[in-house]
This record gives C-alpha cells, sequence and structure tokens, in this order.
C-alpha cells in the first residue's frame, strides 16, 4: 500500500462491544498506508 497518510495522527474510538479484529484490521492498514494512530477508549486497559 503506498504511504497517502504520511504524516496524519488519526484516532481510533473503541469502547464496550467492540470486536478485537474491528480494531486490529483497521489500526494495521491505516499504519500500512503511513498513519500514526492512537486508540481512545473510555477505560483504561481497552
Amino acid at each position: 500500500m503506498s504511504e497517502q497518510l504520511n504524516g496524519k495522527k488519526i484516532a481510533i474510538l473503541a469502547t464496550d462491544g467492540f470486536e478485537q479484529v474491528e480494531l486490529t484490521e483497521p489500526k494495521k492498514a491505516l499504519e500500512a498506508a503511513g498513519a500514526t494512530t492512537e486508540v481512545i477508549a473510555p477505560k483504561s486497559g481497552e
């Protein structure tokens, strides 16, 4: 994948009831495209 998102910072909101794959796969794809990701959750450790 080309690095179309270089220099972009993307927040991923994870809350109750999400499946692990719903977080990990988009995170991998965004990072492969050059983005920096940060997971945001209402509770620590999620």
